[in-house]
């Protein structure tokens, strides 16, 4: 058995949808501007970030490549120095080795070479070596240092005036990290340049450091940034700001590292040698015997830091809005939605026949005119009902009142005909006590005279109270004898036309049409002192006309109702309730034609002897 429930249905108010859908508007267009304001906001940063970082990069490498620069022409004065020339000279024995004071000349006269310099090395044609150190003034004479590049292998990569440089190794002493840079030392001998040693100077990595680290923050970098650079194995040739000891043993082979060794220069987002994302800058650096490239890296979390406090205020502004938007579309919608709470009150009221209702218009728009409109249509409702009561009441009198006149009629009819007639008969019966058989007989042949009669009329009363001539004999019959029977009483002469057929009709079509013709009739008799009729009843294909015309004294429309009698407005009635129309055109001395049309809902499917439409 499958039972159905009925559950109330949830009805959202004008004002419910109204502040829903200005909500969801003003949501929507705060929340795709909150959107296009912090991703906007966001790439600006990262391009200027980004920007920051190229500048950075830029100018780091320019200054890198400036110090190589620079170092070179440091190595080729001191290696045409005759200070230097001097150290090459060996005095005859090869182990003997140059005066201390020489050497020690030679360490004060360039002293301030320390910062770049820590040593310089010496080795001369025949393999020995000259050792001094320029930070701290003092010699180490024919001292072997394996981490030496070798002079040989040098001197075959490099001729008189150009610069060798080797990447950073780890001296075994020190077990610091160094660089050299070597040249050859020429002198001449018979006007011939012939090589006197190789010139090696030591380059600390903290001089390198000291342009690529940095750890102001106000330097733009941040707390994060930092600029290093990387060799060929993806090692770092500079400190890293953040691991200690890294140089020559932390890895650098990221997606940047990889691409700047690929020939590419730009910037990414990655993730960094720690395994944090970045914003990365990258490029190669142009130093000859040197494939180095640099990187300038800021963290994104530090970088970002801006945006996420825009993200921040967006949101706090987005909810501030739409708090105020809230509010406002609350106000608003009430009193959108407070005038037509009053039309659908005053609306049921209406429809409980409440008709005194009059809404104040409030605003001069839409919702003002339809106040206005309802207003109207309240009163004009008010005034059709006031006239629908008095035509119900009217009709109802008209009903009665037709009922009473019939009623008379019959009256007359019965107490002046048939009454009489009966008076008669009773009063010959009465006589036929006193008369003889002879008499008798002749009266006898009076009475059923009498009684032929009497059924004629007992027939035409009959006729007219409802004709069986309509459904015997069809609407044209029965129009004939109507036309005869008032021919044969009044004297009218009536000429009749029939155009269709009636077959089809219903009943009540027919015995409205007969009782109308009727009351036409009974009007010309009475009023119009006519002496011919015209009728005309045409059948078409979806209506039924009919044409009823008299030579009478005609009348005023005007003046129609305000003389008595409920002809006309009886012929109105049964017209409207056929859902036809009539017309009645009348003249004062040229006669009267009623025009009535009726339509007909039952398709026609009988003989046709006049046009379609």
């Amino acid at each position: 058995m499958n039972q159905k429930y009925n559950f109330p249905v949830k009805i959202i108010s004008l004002k419910e949808k109204l502040i829903l859908y200005f909500l969801l508007l003003g949501i929507g267009a705060i929340a795709l501007l909150s959107v296009f304001s912090y991703y906007s906001a966001k790439t600006a940063l990262l391009n200027r970030t980004f920007d920051q970082l190229t500048s950075l990069r830029i100018v780091k490498k320019n200054q890198i490549e400036q110090f190589f620069s620079d170092r070179r022409y440091d190595l080729l004065f001191l290696a045409g120095a005759s200070e230097t020339q001097l150290l090459t000279q060996q005095n005859g024995d090869p182990d003997k080795k140059p005066p201390l004071s020489s050497v020690k000349e030679y360490l004060h006269k360039y002293q301030s070479l320390g910062s770049y310099f820590p040593a310089f090395h010496i080795v001369r044609a025949d393999g020995s070596m000259v050792n001094g150190n320029f930070a701290e003034n003092e010699s180490r004479i024919n001292r072997s240092d394996p981490s030496l590049p070798d002079p040989e292998n040098f001197n075959k990569k490099c001729g008189p005036g150009e610069v060798m440089i080797s990447d950073e190794l780890t001296d075994s002493l020190s077990g610091k990290t160094v660089m050299f840079m070597a040249t050859m030392i020429t002198g001449t001998k018979d006007g011939k340049q012939i090589n006197l040693g190789t010139l090696f100077l030591e380059l600390s990595a903290d001089a390198i450091n000291f342009i690529m680290l940095n750890n102001n923050p106000a330097s733009g970098l941040g707390l994060s940034g930092e600029t290093y650079l990387v060799g060929p194995d993806y090692k770092m040739r500079s400190a890293s700001r953040f691991i200690s000891g890294s140089i020559l043993r932390t890895e650098v082979k990221t997606k940047p590292a990889i691409e700047a060794y690929s020939g590419s220069e730009g910037c990414i987002i990655t993730n960094d040698y720690r395994g944090i994302p970045v914003l990365s800058s990258f490029s190669r650096i142009n130093i000859k015997g040197l494939d180095w490239i640099i990187l300038a890296e800021i963290d994104i979390k530090e970088a970002m830091v801006p945006v996420f406090e825009l993200r921040t205020r967006i949101l706090f502004l987005s909810i501030l809005i739409v708090s105020i938007f809230f509010g406002f579309v609350f106000f608003i919608s009430r009193q959108i939605t407070k005038p037509l709470i009053r039309l659908k009150d005053a609306a049921i009221n209406v429809g409980h026949g409440r008709y005194d209702i009059d809404l104040p218009i409030e605003t001069r728009d839409e919702i003002g005119a339809l106040t206005e409109a309802f207003n109207i249509m309240a009163r004009q409702i008010k005034e059709k009902t006031t006239d629908l009561q008095q035509e119900r009441f009217g009709r109802l009198r008209s009903v009665i009142d037709g009922e009473e006149m019939e009623r008379q009629r019959l009256s007359r009819e019965l107490h002046d005909g048939i009454g009489q007639l009966l008076i008669a008969i009773k009063l010959r019966l009465e006589g036929l006590l006193y008369q003889d058989a002879r008499e008798i007989k002749n009266s006898i042949q009076e009475l059923k005279k009498y009684f032929d009669t009497i059924i004629d009329e007992v027939r035409r009363i009959s006729n007219n109270l409802m004709p069986s001539v309509l459904e015997a004999f069809g609407i044209t019959i029965a129009f004939r004898n109507l036309f005869a029977d008032t021919e044969e009483l009044s004297g009218l002469r009536i000429q009749f036309v029939s155009k269709g057929s009636f077959e089809d009709l219903d009943k009540k079509t027919k015995t409205y049409i007969y009782r109308l013709t009727q009351e036409a009739l009974s009007n010309i008799v009475k009023h119009a002192e006519a002496g011919e009729v015209h009728v005309t009843l045409v059948r078409e294909f979806e209506k039924l006309t009919l044409v009823i015309r008299d030579n009478g004294k005609g009348f005023s429309l005007e003046n129609a109702g305000k003389e008595g009698g409920n002809g006309i407005h009886n012929m109105n009635e049964r017209a409207s309730l056929l859902q036809g129309t009539i017309e009645i055109k009348s003249t004062p001395g040229k006669g009267t034609i009623i025009t009535v049309i009726v339509p007909i809902t039952i398709p026609y499917v009988g003989n046709q002897d006049f046009p379609r439409g």
